[in-house]
């Protein structure tokens, strides 16, 4: 019955682990059903990401995954996809969790405005603002039908970046 939002990219100060579990910590104070989990490689936050989850028991810290069955496991495991970044160019766990049907809570830097338009197959928070990330958050697990016209949304979206039209696209790009 618990629910599941998940950081999925590197521990890196540009991608808010740290924001993502403060947003935790802010829901946790009164719900109980969610749980929150980050997983990807260190990239300089590990220690300070394992010392603000403390010994939070819903919080959960795993090593990152390299199994591509694996991550499509942990993509479908979830029910919200969360990157409260302060900067990217246009990151692939945008696109797996696109793929995995998420609806996804993001901060609208630099190419992510490209493929999330805001309250169709996301919603968008200002990086930092932690208030608005935990409400973004538990908004989309509340809201079942937004949640669900997102996810159908995000699958149909995603079908349009598989890696042959990629390539076809790059081709006729230099051509």
């Amino acid at each position: 019955k618990k629910k599941m939002a998940l950081f999925f990219g590197r521990l890196n100060v540009t991608k808010g682990p740290d924001k993502f579990v403060l947003a935790a910590h802010e829901l946790l104070k009164t719900r109980n059903d969610i749980d929150f989990v980050l997983v990807g490689p260190d990239e300089g936050m590990k220690d300070q990401v394992q010392k603000l989850i403390s010994d939070e028991k819903r919080i959960h810290l795993l090593n990152p995954i390299q199994d591509r069955k694996k991550v499509v496991e942990m993509y479908q495991a979830a029910d919200v996809f969360v990157l409260p970044s302060f900067r990217e160019g246009l990151p692939l766990t945008l696109f797996e969790a696109m793929a995995s049907g998420l609806p996804m809570v993001v901060s609208p830097v630099n190419g992510v405005p490209y493929e999330v338009k805001e309250k169709e197959n996301g919603l968008f928070v200002k990086y930092g603002d932690i208030l608005s990330l935990s409400g973004g958050i538990a908004r989309l697990l509340d809201d079942k039908e937004l949640a669900d016209n997102m996810s159908k949304l995000n699958v149909s979206q995603a079908k349009n970046y598989t890696w042959d039209d990629i390539f076809r696209r790059t081709v006729e790009l230099y051509k």
